[in-house]
């Protein structure tokens, strides 16, 4: 534990894990907090000046505020912050969610399926607030749809389909749309599709991928590398996920899929067999046996999210799952697998 003076023409990058107490304040991501917890693998700036009590993670001192002076917008309506990985979009979404609560709620749709800030990776989740808060990670999903997949190749209408269901849920004078950072080629062009099928505001960071405003990118970001955003997803897991016990769905419960001896899915088929990795291509492919098992599920009641499970067991008499909820009517699955017990992804279907 130690303590920190941040000077009035300075900020401080705290890196976490830690933990911060502000006796007087403290400005993050432009809202103001006298206690805030930073995750592993996550940087809050903290604009000075600011007395604070650190205990845990690194801290470094720059000269200035890190937050841009184009990122003082004056905002409404349905906008959605485009940039590519590590360009700050989770950063912006939050700065302009705390500076527009003060005018009413403001919600949040976060459609970054790979790095999920606000429900667990592969699904679309959406939350309202109206409080200031010091990441958009602290807010509690309203809501989500699932797209099955962390990669969005060959999925790109499921996160469409989940953009447009978390619209439907949430209502607000702003509401801001996290996109995915998938931005060349195809991934420029589901961008694209997104924004015009829901009528938002672009606001680019760095480059112009689409029209509309432009935003400076912040000057000190934390990079981050395959390891490290695998265990970002893995905390995400453990956060939104508790695992209550194993229940038993009827076979018809299970969507998109069907069992058929083996699991035929709209984007593949896979068949069991006595092989040590996936063999086949395509659409079609022969898996081990514990392939099938382990699959993440979004379980729905009435078309809503009611909670997350792991199937454990297909078969014609139903589908066997280690869940959060026993009330559901819908076991909703897709390529990602996670260890039930460790909440750690598996290798996915292919």
């Amino acid at each position: 534990m130690f303590s920190l003076e941040v000077p009035p023409d300075g900020s401080a990058l705290l890196r976490g894990p830690s933990r911060a107490e502000c006796p007087d304040g403290c400005k993050v991501f432009g809202g103001y907090f006298k206690s805030f917890s930073v995750p592993p693998h996550k940087q809050y700036p903290v604009e000075g000046p600011a007395s604070l009590v650190v205990d845990g993670g690194s801290v470094a001192f720059v000269r200035g505020s890190p937050i841009p002076d184009d990122w003082k917008l004056s905002l409404e309506g349905v906008v959605a912050i485009v940039g590519p990985t590590d360009s700050g979009k989770s950063g912006l979404s939050t700065y302009l969610l705390n500076v527009h609560v003060d005018r009413g709620k403001v919600c949040v749709v976060d459609a970054d399926v790979g790095q999920s800030d606000i429900g667990p990776p592969g699904f679309v989740s959406c939350a309202c607030t109206s409080e200031q808060v010091p990441h958009i990670s602290e807010l509690r999903p309203l809501d989500g749809y699932y797209v099955g997949s962390v990669n969005l190749q060959g999925v790109e209408e499921l996160l469409l389909a989940g953009v447009v269901r978390c619209l439907k849920r949430v209502a607000a004078p702003l509401v801001l749309i996290n996109t995915p950072g998938w931005t060349t080629g195809r991934g420029a062009q589901l961008l694209r599709a997104l924004v015009d099928a829901v009528e938002a505001r672009a606001i680019n960071i760095g480059e112009r991928i689409l029209p509309g405003l432009l935003a400076s990118r912040p000057s000190y970001i934390y990079p981050r590398g395959p390891q490290e955003r695998k265990e970002l997803r893995n905390l995400a897991y453990r956060r939104h996920i508790s695992l209550k016990g194993e229940v038993t769905a009827p076979i018809d419960a299970l969507s998109p899929c069907r069992w058929e001896g083996g699991l035929i899915c709209p984007w593949g088929r896979y068949m069991p067999g006595d092989v040590e990795k996936p063999e086949g291509r395509g659409r079609e492919y022969v898996v081990p046996r514990s392939y099938l098992r382990h699959i993440l599920a979004g379980l729905f009641k009435g078309g809503k999210l009611a909670g997350y499970g792991v199937v454990e067991r297909i078969s014609e008499e139903g589908v066997s799952l280690y869940a959060t909820t026993e009330d559901f009517d819908e076991v909703r699955i897709g390529r990602i697998r996670v260890h039930p017990e460790k909440l750690e992804e598996l290798e996915p279907l292919p």
